[in-house]
């Protein structure tokens, strides 16, 4: 679930990685669909702080392991690995197609 914090340092944490996911290399100027990843999850005494965070979009955020070290390998993973080839595309199709996107992302709600 994600949760409301801060804004600003959400935005600051987006303008250093140049409002890009730093997995997959989706480019969202309008914020909509990244995220902001803690390296070191709140619950093992990670921090609000900028040098904690980083902008993942919501596909590699929802894959995203939950440990640094994890974390650490998940980011270097090669972007020929499977799901990073399947989020890319469908970052593809969110960006150049948004009618079938959400009707696909409809349906799969359903």
């Amino acid at each position: 679930m994600a949760l409301k914090r801060d804004q600003t340092l959400r935005k600051k944490v987006f303008e250093r990685d140049k409002f890009t996911c730093k997995k997959c290399g989706l480019v969202d100027k309008q914020m909509k669909e990244l995220e902001v990843h803690h390296i070191v999850p709140l619950c093992f005494d990670g921090k609000d702080e900028l040098e904690n965070l980083i902008a993942l979009c919501s596909d590699c955020h929802h894959y995203a392991p939950n440990s640094r070290e994890e974390f650490e390998v998940y980011l270097r993973e090669e972007m020929d690995g499977t799901m990073t080839t399947l989020i890319a595309a469908w970052n593809k199709v969110r960006k150049e197609k948004p009618e079938l996107f959400n009707k696909v992302q409809e349906k799969l709600r359903n």
